[in-house]
């Protein structure tokens, strides 16, 4: 999606957000099941989970997905531009910015913001982060660590205004700077062995964090960025192409049941 003036500035969705964008009435999707898988003791304190953010991807995918694998129950609300403006001036959300948890417990409600925290939160209690290990536990919180590097990274040309400023930044980072990036996934993958997982034998929410990093960088959507980023970086295309299969393959799981 993009502005009017052809501005791909909020199609990553950054705590800044432009206010010139018009998108449908809140959506709300609500993800059932009977059971829990294995968690940490007394993290099933909670009534209900709703996850607060726009409809599409972004931020909120990795989280999105951590749940639905872990068959979590919660209720994945999306908002609109106009919405997210409201609520943020209304002070709705702790930081000003999506996505936000909200948690009902038995001594009231919590809203948490802050992806990584919400992505944790939710490993802990799908499985999906490892509770157990202290080491492959900081190998996670490390590599989470290297996806908010490269977010941070599209910030400057994503709210230039001057378009010829915008493409020269983005010719740097298409040609110096997210391949080294791209390097440095490479070597995080070659370090585990080739396991198809960025840590250890098992998809992390490590996987999943990075996964949707890497597919909005490919997506074509940003303007002087190519498609074709991770040609040239074997692991980091053979992990894709295990990560999509191994997370179809958990959703369509936990879709039947």
């Amino acid at each position: 999606m993009r502005d009017s003036n052809g501005s791909d500035s909020s199609l990553f969705p950054l705590i800044f957000i432009r206010e010139n964008r018009g998108l449908t009435p809140v959506l709300a999707w609500t993800f059932t099941s009977l059971t829990f898988p294995a968690k940490e003791p007394g993290m099933n304190t909670f009534t209900s989970l709703r996850l607060r953010y726009l409809e599409f991807p972004g931020r909120a995918q990795a989280i999105r997905d951590t749940l639905q694998i872990g068959h979590i129950d919660f209720v994945d609300e999306h908002l609109s531009y106009d919405q997210f403006r409201d609520c943020r001036a209304t002070g709705e959300f702790p930081f000003g910015g999506i996505p936000v948890l909200v948690i009902e417990t038995s001594a009231g409600k919590q809203c948490v913001a802050q992806s990584n925290a919400i992505l944790r939160f939710a490993g802990r209690l799908a499985g999906l982060y490892p509770v157990d290990d202290l080491l492959q536990a900081l190998k996670v919180d490390e590599a989470l660590g290297v996806g908010e590097d490269i977010n941070g990274l599209l910030g400057p040309s994503l709210h230039e205004p001057d378009t010829e400023r915008k493409m020269a930044m983005r010719k740097v980072l298409a040609e110096e700077t997210l391949p080294f990036w791209m390097d440095c996934l490479e070597r995080l993958l070659v370090a585990n062995g080739g396991t198809g997982f960025i840590v250890g034998n098992h998809l992390t929410i490590a996987d999943l964090k990075l996964y949707w990093i890497i597919d909005w960088l490919t997506m074509g959507i940003l303007d002087g960025i190519p498609k074709n980023l991770t040609d040239g970086f074997k692991n980091v295309v053979d992990w894709r192409r295990n990560i999509t299969a191994v997370r179809e393959a958990r959703l369509t799981e936990t879709a039947g049941g």
